[in-house]
């Protein structure tokens, strides 16, 4: 953690994503009390605070994953190469029946948090159950964490019944309301195991509590074709008759949207969280990448859980939706390194109505940014730093996280956490989770 309050902060550039796509090379971001005082050229100025140096690095805002079920990472490579039904009925949801609890989601939230602060990750948006316990995890780590108690229309690891889900959303919102680490949110799994009376409720609560509501979302095309079947319409349509669309809401994978839905969603400005390494591995799509930036539709990234990547490393899929992007559309200018850069930034945090205090480097907002390093061969030759930071750099390439001010991680290390006894806790479970499938 930083000794002083008040300090500078120098680079060779600062990529600050503001709306003018300010670039300050070199540059320095001056921090008091957590928040970002003043931020410029370094050019003939003389700074009289507390100055760290990091000299051929790159000071950029700190990453958001939007989509992330993150204790799954226990999960982590126990059943690839799947199709998702099977991968999820033979696979999954056994072993969470089986092994869910507040301690498996505290272990495997602080092994999520190292691994999202090593490569640059400051704040998260969760989706699973005992979040309550993923919420001490997170602040344990010192890393930013959306809550999301998942609401099924069926008894979870959390809450015998659906109303239990609701009594727990309504615990974490007095809790933690307050909180400058926990965000919060109302998690609807989805249209199909979620109820539409559930659905209502949450669209209350979201506009009662002024809470950004988030769902998955025609992941597959079986999906989005059931909900055609069921209901004669689309699953994007359903949610918008039921005032879901009203709120501010993250549809989550929108791998195959129908016929209207981009209409949808350009009319009520609603944001699209993709996670192409996921939906790629369970096969279930390409998201059309192109007809959003046609359409204009903001477009943010989520890595989804680590038991479908397997990583947490949200620059792989920033590079990879901007490789995506390209080849789909047989386009080489579609979503740009500058473009890329802003659905794990600015556009993330507009998704989820924090963009006033997160997402980029500006005087007033929270002092939450990434140190890069662009010192390492496969940084070197740098002509331009967004192409620079989204086609040859990676998370391993992160120095230094700071996140309100506090400094995070040192020199590539956590400073919140003993990474060794969280790393002994991850492998305990594994051996728990190993030897349950073997006396199967």
């Amino acid at each position: 953690m930083n000794a002083s309050n008040h300090f500078l902060l120098k680079a060779k550039h600062v990529v600050s994503m503001d709306e003018k796509a300010s670039l300050f090379s070199p540059g320095y971001v001056e921090i008091e009390g957590g928040t970002i005082k003043s931020t410029g050229s370094t050019e003939d100025k003389v700074f009289s605070v507390e100055t760290i140096d990091y000299g051929d690095a790159a000071i950029i805002p700190g990453l958001i994953n939007s989509h992330n079920h993150a204790a799954m990472c226990l999960f982590r490579g126990i059943a690839d190469d799947l199709p998702l039904d099977e991968w999820l009925s033979g696979h999954i949801w056994p072993l969470e029946a089986k092994h869910l609890s507040p301690e498996f989601i505290r272990a495997g939230v602080r092994l999520a948090a190292v691994e999202m602060l090593k490569s640059g990750t400051t704040f998260f948006s969760d989706m699973y159950f005992f979040e309550h316990e993923a919420a001490r995890a997170a602040k344990d780590a010192g890393i930013r964490i959306q809550l999301g108690e998942g609401l099924l229309a069926f008894p979870t690891p959390s809450a015998k019944n659906p109303e239990d889900t609701f009594k727990n959303i309504k615990e974490q919102y007095e809790k933690y309301r307050d909180d400058s680490l926990v965000h919060l949110s109302i998690a609807c799994h989805s249209t199909y195991a979620t109820t539409e009376d559930q659905l209502h409720r949450a669209a209350e609560l979201a506009s009662l509590w002024n809470l950004p509501v988030q769902i998955h979302c025609a992941e597959t095309e079986k999906e989005a074709q059931e909900s055609i079947a069921k209901r004669g319409k689309s699953q994007v349509a359903y949610l918008s008759e039921i005032g879901l669309l009203d709120t501010r809401i993250g549809l989550v994978h929108m791998v195959w949207p129908q016929e209207g839905d981009l209409d949808l969603l350009k009319k009520d400005n609603i944001g699209v969280v993709l996670c192409p390494q996921s939906n790629l591995k369970l096969a279930s799509g390409i998201p059309p990448f192109g007809l959003y930036l046609k359409k204009g539709i903001r477009m943010s990234l989520g890595t989804d859980s680590a038991a479908s990547n397997n990583n947490l490393d949200i620059w792989e899929e920033m590079r990879l939706a901007a490789l995506l992007a390209k080849g789909s559309s047989l386009d080489p200018t579609s979503l740009s390194a500058k473009e890329a850069l802003r659905t794990v930034t600015i556009d993330a945090a507009r998704t989820w109505g924090i963009e006033a205090e997160l997402g980029s480097i500006e005087v007033g907002k929270k002092a939450d940014v990434v140190v890069v390093d662009l010192s390492r061969p496969h940084n070197t030759p740098s002509y331009d730093v967004y192409s620079t930071l989204v086609y040859a750099a990676g998370g391993s390439d992160v120095r230094d996280v700071y996140v309100e001010g506090r400094r995070v991680l040192k020199d590539g290390k956590v400073t919140g956490l003993d990474e060794a006894e969280v790393l002994k806790e991850a492998r305990c479970w594994s051996k728990k989770i190993r030897d349950s499938r073997a006396n199967v």
